[in-house]
């Protein structure tokens, strides 16, 4: 299932992925603003971390192989529905209970 359509997909996730990385270099370049907003900081390199493993799946043609890939639980309980072998390790349900800010980093 590689289409062009997911492929273009993937490569402007890959894209936003690098801008949002870049951002967050040079916002920690000024030590005043990075120590005032570490957690801000954190977020955006999550927001790349998450668009990369995105890019990567769509890359792949949505495969299982590439979700079992995934290193950020964030995202990995998400897709576990979408891998046989692994519903019954799902810790996270799949529909309606997942925040906005999961993890707790907006105030």
């Amino acid at each position: 299932m590689h289409e062009p359509k997911f492929n273009a997909m993937a490569e402007v996730l890959l894209e936003l992925g690098t801008e949002v990385e870049a951002l967050g270099e040079v916002l920690c370049r000024d030590q005043g603003f990075a120590g005032r907003h570490l957690r801000e900081l954190q977020a955006i390199d999550l927001i790349a971390q998450k668009q990369r493993a995105l890019a990567a799946i769509l890359a792949a043609g949505f495969s299982e192989h590439e979700m079992r890939r995934i290193s950020l639980e964030a995202l990995r309980t998400r897709f576990c529905g979408f891998m046989d072998d692994s519903v019954p390790y799902c810790e996270v349900p799949l529909e309606g209970s997942v925040k906005p800010d999961s993890l707790g980093l907006w105030e």
